[in-house]
């Protein structure tokens, strides 16, 4: 895979988590209402995201080729959507019956845990090309520095 398209597969699952992380903030109750409405929005600003880096990407004649894949694919992946959303299937045995008890509280505290690892990842994410776009914008604007002409090549041997 190239890097484009490792970015959008990173964006999708960005996307994904948001989602799935405001869906779970609205099975909560309102306690988590806030973190759902962020949630959200931060899901709709990396969709909007997402769709632009494609844009900027692509031709006109690979996104015509991409679409008539995809209008092939959609039906069976709401056939399988159907087949696979029964609502047992999404607890786990340990969880399905207990609303309450220390198993439930521990699979919270790790779930609140990898959320923060993910965020603090995409956190560092953007701070390092926030510091390559301000080092670029730098490099773009300065003259080469006087002292760079006296530097020496290596001697090869």
């Amino acid at each position: 895979m190239n890097l484009k398209v490792i970015h959008i597969v990173f964006v999708g699952s960005a996307v994904l988590l948001a989602l799935f992380f405001g869906g779970w903030c609205l099975a909560q109750g309102s306690a988590y209402a806030v973190g759902a409405v962020l949630s959200f929005a931060v899901a709709a600003a990396l969709v909007w995201y997402g769709i632009w880096f494609w844009r900027k990407i692509t031709t006109p004649e690979e996104e015509w080729a991409r679409r008539r894949k995809l209008f092939r694919t959609i039906p069976v992946a709401v056939v399988a959507w159907l087949f696979a959303s029964e609502p047992a299937a999404w607890a786990c045995s340990v969880c399905y019956g207990a609303a309450e008890g220390t198993m439930i509280d521990a699979a919270r505290a790790g779930v609140w845990f990898l959320l923060a690892a993910v965020f603090v990842m995409q956190g560092a994410f953007v701070l390092f090309f926030l510091y390559l776009r301000r080092r670029a914008r730098r490099l773009r604007t300065d003259p080469v520095p006087p002292w760079w002409s006296t530097v020496e090549e290596p001697v090869k041997s």
